[in-house]
Parts: structure tokens; sequence; C-alpha cells
């Protein structure tokens, strides 16, 4: 065994130096993410960003939602995705179908729901 971990680090050695100064030269990925999406300012952290939309999807188990969200102001444009929830009692609110409105807080680990309510003009009637 020792010695094959001792050919995988020599082999590693021998790659040519023209491979790595090609990777030095690209731009890293991370730093457009960073930026939020185009025409969006970059996200700032730990503040709430209040949002409409339709609830999609609830996934209780995992604890997040799919909504079908309008744009959300200075956050994102409109899209369909997934947020996880801060509490997972928020789900017991609403129901697939749902027009909603929420709130988005954005942290280093992503989106959170913190707040969703059935939006008074709810696409469903209520009950």
């Amino acid at each position: 065994m020792g010695m094959t971990i001792a050919l995988l680090i020599a082999g590693c050695q021998k790659s040519p130096p023209t491979e790595n100064t090609n990777h030095a030269e690209r731009p890293a990925p991370t730093k457009v993410i960073a930026t939020g999406p185009p025409g969006f300012p970059p996200p700032v952290m730990d503040k709430p960003y209040p949002a409409t939309g339709i609830v999609a999807l609830i996934n209780k188990k995992e604890g997040w939602i799919e909504i079908n969200h309008d744009e959300i102001k200075d956050l994102m444009p409109a899209m369909q995705m997934e947020f996880w929830v801060k509490d997972n009692s928020l789900l017991d609110k609403v129901k697939v179908g749902d027009r909603v409105d929420f709130t988005v807080v954005e942290t280093k680990k992503g989106e959170y729901l913190t707040e969703i309510k059935r939006s008074s003009t709810a696409a469903t009637p209520p009950k």
C-alpha cells in the first residue's frame, strides 16, 4: 500500500508547469456568483427582503418550500426556487397553490424564509 501512495505523489509532481499558469489566468467563478444575479446588487447578509409568490411545493420533512415568486427587489429576478425555512411550523400556515407574502433573509448558508403568510389577494379562496 505504501508503494501506491508513493506512485500517486510522484505522478502528481510530474504535471507540466504550463498547465498551472493557464489556471491562474482564469477568473475564479465564485467572484461572479458573489455579485448576485445580473442587474441586481450583491445581497446584504441578514437583511429581510419582502416578497410575494405562489407556493409550488412544500417539503415539511426536510424543511423547505418551493415558491414561484415575483421579483424580489434588490435580491433576485422572478423565478421558481426552493427556500429553507427557519422554523418548520411556517410550512403549516400555507398550502400548494396559495398566493403568499414572505420574507427572505440571505445568510452565508443560503436564503431562508423567516416569515410566510397567505396573501390578502390569495389565489385560492379562504376556507
